[in-house]
């Protein structure tokens, strides 16, 4: 019952509230015109460049660490017994 009222009541302040908070001019298509109009359709276009990069990103993140699980580095101690021509750490003698 709580829940129903709660509900109820967001319905009707959304209803009672003015048309401005319902959408920009760029959700309608109207951006032709106004400022605010080529503001906000600069502003949502933004937002989707940096989604997909931000989602490239990851996946690009994920290949990589998949490329790196089928082809796992050697050991350590194997890479210093194939390469001897590496100069060890300390003094040189």
């Amino acid at each position: 019952m709580k829940a129903f009222l709660s509900l109820l009541l967001t319905c009707l302040l959304v209803l009672l509230s003015n048309g401005s908070a319902l959408a920009c001019a760029a959700c309608y298509g109207d951006t032709s015109g106004s400022k605010m109009g080529n503001a906000a359709a600069v502003g949502i276009a933004a937002m989707v460049v940096i989604m997909f990069a931000m989602l490239g990103t990851i996946i690009y993140c994920g290949y990589v660490l998949a490329q790196r699980a089928k082809n796992p580095l050697p050991d350590y101690e194997e890479l210093l017994s194939n390469d001897e021509t590496q100069p060890h750490p300390g003094p040189a003698s």
